[in-house]
């Protein structure tokens, strides 16, 4: 064994069960820095609605939200239904076009803006400010405990696409995000809509994007009133 792994050895050996209750804590709470990702519970694979099921369920939620929060694993379900990876060979829930994954999906909720990396099944925190309120331009939307943020990255598709195909490219990926995320709810029994009326300069500006990142729609997510 190197002196370095000696040393962290007897660090952990010296703190004892406290040191990993105080990491279990923390792990639980989300994320503050850009430099720290939170492992989200796993998402189930099977659920007692059907698929006809939730599709009978499905509808947009526009009367507003309860102040009831989400909670860890509700989060990571929807997130995972959106965009997390369904298969060993890491293909996601959500198809793209060319297979280049130009739409990312971001959420804001009271903690600040993570985005999902499907890969871990994790989020990455991009900023700890509360930008709900300033996010879409409904009322509504402002009541919500959690906002998918759907937003695409346009130097991800070749050069050699005009950028009417690109946008509709995105588009329609963000679209397939957007379905998967309804059923999900519907499952879940949660209120969602799908909303173009985005303030994307506000949005651009407080998540620091480039000129190639460009927010698309949003989704709140809540319990109903």
């Amino acid at each position: 064994m190197n002196k370095t792994l000696w040393k962290i050895a007897v660090f952990i050996f010296v703190m004892g069960p406290g040191f990993f209750m105080t990491l279990g804590n923390y792990a639980q709470d989300l994320p503050m820095s850009t430099e720290t990702e939170w492992k989200l519970p796993a998402p189930k694979k099977k659920g007692r609605v059907s698929l006809e099921q939730a599709l009978s369920l499905r509808r947009s939620s526009k009367e507003g939200f309860t102040s009831q929060e989400l909670t860890e694993k509700e989060i990571g379900q929807i997130l995972w239904a959106a965009r997390g990876v369904n298969r060993p060979d890491g293909k996601l829930t959500s198809p793209s076009a060319m297979a280049r994954y130009s739409v990312s999906v971001y959420v804001a909720t009271n903690k600040g803006t993570f985005l999902y990396i499907p890969e871990n099944h994790s989020l990455s925190s991009i900023d700890d400010k509360d930008i709900r309120k300033g996010v879409g331009t409904q009322d509504y939307v402002k009541t919500a405990p959690a906002i998918i943020i759907l937003v695409a990255d346009y130097s991800k598709l070749p050069d050699t696409l005009s950028m009417e195909r690109k946008i509709s490219f995105v588009c329609a990926e963000a679209g397939t995000i957007g379905e998967n995320v309804y059923l999900q709810c519907a499952a879940l029994k949660l209120g969602t809509v799908f909303i173009g009326s985005v303030d994307r300069d506000f949005v651009k500006s407080a998540l620091n994007f480039t000129k190639d990142i460009e927010p698309l729609f949003i989704m709140p997510i809540g319990h109903p009133k």
